[in-house]
């Protein structure tokens, strides 16, 4: 008999999450368009060294290279906000589908690229497809999943991401630059031709009143043969929308829920701070300049070699967390991410600071140093923090503000991944490498604390669950509220 969890009354019972059982192949050609992604987030790193050595067919400046590789984040806001708007109206489906346009076209651009400027739009074309990828994938994979692997597929996107970027980093140094373009084409293509298939999210049909759609593609989705296996689910989602639709969904009806909910106001903020604090601890920076990061360090280690060994160690871990995450939750996985961060960002600029102000000798005897650091931080930042953000943002905010929400945490996360590419350069020139990775160091352990005291654990916790707290909890704020305007 399948063990069930005692939830509060009206909620169906769910089944126990399973550790490492691997969702069936269907499910998982959404992660091909997170691995479309990584490619060309992986980009920055192999590249940007190589363009600006003099035997590049475009020679940039070293402040070209940083605006080349924080522009694309900068250009995700137009597309996650048109997105979220999208996202409830155009179906979750033909947005992911729409990505593998700019992908396609980004890379031939790259291809025929002679300028500074025309690579800088080709980023920005690319940056489009991110931009449809990072905030719809997570809300399909949430839609289609069931309840007791949730965590698992939204963290497969991190997976596939990363699993991009290592194969781009792998190929780049060993092949042409037009030749890296023309393998970048052909992952866009391969993605339309998987994902083709895939039916719409049975959250949109059902919303949009096409219930048979939604008992189709459940039966597709969980491999059953009859309607009646599946109405039981259906009956759920109804509810789920239907409770959906007596809150205001709009965003400016959004933004006043959050001036009216405490519960809503401190999930927001919640979210907020935990994103702030995660780019902070330096992915994205130490990502985009980790070739570059090796030649700064004078190691005698490889530099090329020592990025495919980061970008492998990224994948393995974002495989890990995957497997992880609905065995021993969400807080545990973030908590020790956050303490190995923390750790091994100390480390890493004890070997700059080193360089700059220690003997020689006491820095060659340390080679081993930087990759080892590197590798360690990269393990444990993708083992939680870098794989769960999104899980977070989507399970911890009340269903009245997500949209509202998920579009802000989207756009936040972009202007502060384009900053915190640019500045690294800025601050590394002026006051030294070592700075950047202690001020890391500092916002992981911030981190840390943060998730300690604010992050509640939502393991194995339907989101019909979910959003029946958070709905009581904000009528039970918005009774207060009005109780005080009449008083």
């Amino acid at each position: 008999m399948t063990p069930t969890v005692r939830l509060r009354p009206g909620v169906i019972p769910l089944r126990q999450p399973h550790c490492f059982e691997v969702p069936k192949y269907p499910r998982t050609r959404t992660s091909l368009a997170y691995l479309s992604a990584g490619l060309f987030m992986g980009w920055n790193a192999p590249m940007l060294p190589r363009l600006q050595q003099n035997s590049s067919h475009i020679v940039l400046t070293e402040d070209e290279a940083s605006w080349l590789g924080s522009v694309g984040s900068l250009a995700l806001v137009p597309t996650v906000v048109a997105a979220a708007v999208l996202v409830n109206t155009v179906g979750r489906r033909w947005l992911l589908l729409a990505s593998a346009v700019p992908f396609l076209a980004a890379a031939i651009w790259e291809r025929f690229a002679t300028t500074f400027g025309e690579l800088m739009t080709a980023v920005v074309v690319a940056s489009l497809g991110i931009g449809l990828v990072i905030p719809v994938s997570p809300v399909y994979l949430t839609d289609i999943a069931e309840d007791r692997m949730r965590g698992l597929l939204v963290t497969m996107g991190s997976l596939m991401s990363s699993v991009g970027s290592l194969l781009t980093n792998a190929v780049a140094p060993y092949v042409s630059f037009f030749t890296l373009c023309e393998v970048l084409m052909i992952f866009p293509v391969v993605f339309v031709a998987a994902f083709w298939w895939m039916p719409e999210s049975p959250y949109f049909l059902v919303a949009k009143g096409r219930t048979q759609e939604a008992e189709r593609a459940l039966m597709r989705l969980r491999g059953k043969d009859s309607e009646k296996d599946v109405s039981g689910e259906v009956e759920s989602i109804q509810k789920v929308i239907q409770e959906e639709s007596k809150d205001r969904r709009s965003a400016a009806d959004g933004l006043r829920e959050l001036r009216r909910s405490a519960v809503a106001r401190k999930a927001f903020a919640v979210v907020a701070t935990l994103t702030t604090l995660n780019i902070f601890c330096g992915s994205p920076a130490i990502g985009a300049y980790a070739t570059q990061i090796f030649l700064w360090s004078g190691s005698s280690l490889d530099s090329d070699v020592s990025t495919i060994v980061v970008n492998s160690i990224q994948t393995i871990s974002s495989l890990s967390s995957s497997l992880l995450v609905d065995c021993t939750g969400r807080r545990p996985l973030l908590m020790l991410s956050y303490t190995g961060s923390s750790i091994f960002m100390i480390a890493e600029g004890i070997y700059f600071y080193l360089k700059e102000h220690g003997s020689d000798e006491l820095v060659e005897s340390l080679y081993w140093l930087p990759l080892t650091a590197l590798i360690s931080f990269h393990l444990l930042f993708n083992i939680g923090a870098n794989a769960l953000i999104w899980v977070v943002a989507n399970e911890l905010v009340p269903d009245g503000v997500r949209s509202v929400t998920i579009s802000f945490i989207a756009v936040w996360n972009a202007v502060l991944t384009s900053a915190t590419i640019k500045l690294f350069q800025v601050v590394s020139s002026a006051l030294g490498t070592y700075v950047c990775f202690w001020f890391f160091a500092a916002c992981a352990a911030t981190a840390l604390l943060f998730t300690v005291f604010f992050i509640p654990e939502t393991k194995g916790r339907s989101l019909e669950e979910l959003n029946i707290e958070m709905r009581a909890q904000a009528a039970a704020d918005r009774a207060r509220h009005d109780a005080k305007d009449r008083s």
